[in-house]
């Protein structure tokens, strides 16, 4: 980083110096100059997580900040959310968190006190060496993963949920009362001996088969052999003439040359005194 990354720091520092009482302060106050550099604004300390718009947002370390070296408590604002940063001494590790109120999203970072702060005055190198890396910590460690964790909360918030469609079952509903369950509409070769199936054929514009209601089994078949029960759609033992058109003098030997007596009229059945 140039001595450009560093900008601000100084007058800030500078308006604190005297009140530094240890190198753990000298790391809260850089890490204070980075959030502000970050649009953090103070408003104060205490872990108060209530925010008012009459308290004032500063970029200045407020009275009272470092009134304990061992722990710190910071209020921040950005973009109109609070932030509680806190800050322990452990033994000389400085363990650092910061919470995003409204979300409890919370981070941390720590640092060797005196593996980092090498003096208490002077500038922004000579108090950390290895600014660069630190700060490049704070950013990461920090400020990322609350900022990342927001990011996705109200990306789930905002996100719109598909819709939802529900799957139609075309299938004909089963009828309980039928005896052996239902029979699909329009089945071919369903059986005619089905109570359920009675009628279904007036109800389905596309089945197959005639208006009987009941039909025979093997439909209409004039040609079938008589002799043979079950063979064709005509009910066994039952009278059944053949007929069909003679042709020429020599009509095909399976049709009769014309109807028979049974298909003529009866005598006299135009006589309205008979």
């Amino acid at each position: 980083m140039s001595s450009a990354d560093y900008y601000g720091f100084e007058p800030i520092y500078k308006l604190v110096e005297a009140s530094i009482q240890a190198k753990s302060d000298v790391l809260i106050a850089i890490i204070h100059w980075y959030l502000t550099k970050n649009a953090f604004r103070n408003v104060g300390i205490g872990d108060d997580k209530t925010l008012s718009d009459s308290e004032e947002r500063s970029e200045l370390l407020p009275d009272g900040w470092n009134s304990n070296p061992k722990s710190y408590a910071l209020r921040y604002v950005n973009d109109g959310q609070l932030y509680l940063l806190h800050a322990v001494d452990t033994g000389g590790l400085m363990v650092v968190n910061l919470v995003q109120v409204k979300s409890l999203s919370a981070s941390n970072v720590t640092f060797q006190i005196d593996e980092t702060v090498k003096a208490q005055k002077g500038s922004i190198t000579a108090l950390i060496p290895e600014v660069a890396t630190v700060l490049d910590r704070v950013r990461k460690e920090l400020l990322v993963p609350v900022f990342e964790s927001n990011k996705k909360d109200g990306e789930t918030q905002t996100k719109k949920e598909p819709e939802k469609v529900e799957r139609v079952d075309v299938r004909p509903p089963s009828n309980p009362l039928l005896i052996g369950g239902g029979v699909p509409v329009g089945r071919f070769g369903s059986d005619p001996l089905d109570v359920g199936n009675v009628g279904r054929g007036d109800l389905d514009p596309f089945g197959r088969g005639g208006g009987m209601l009941f039909q025979p089994p093997g439909g209409f078949n004039p040609l079938a052999d008589l002799r043979r029960p079950g063979g064709s759609g005509i009910v066994p033992g039952a009278r059944f003439d053949p007929f069909g058109p003679a042709v020429g003098q020599n009509p095909r030997p399976f049709r009769q040359p014309g109807p028979d007596p049974d298909h003529l009229p009866p005598p006299g059945y135009d006589d309205m005194f008979m």
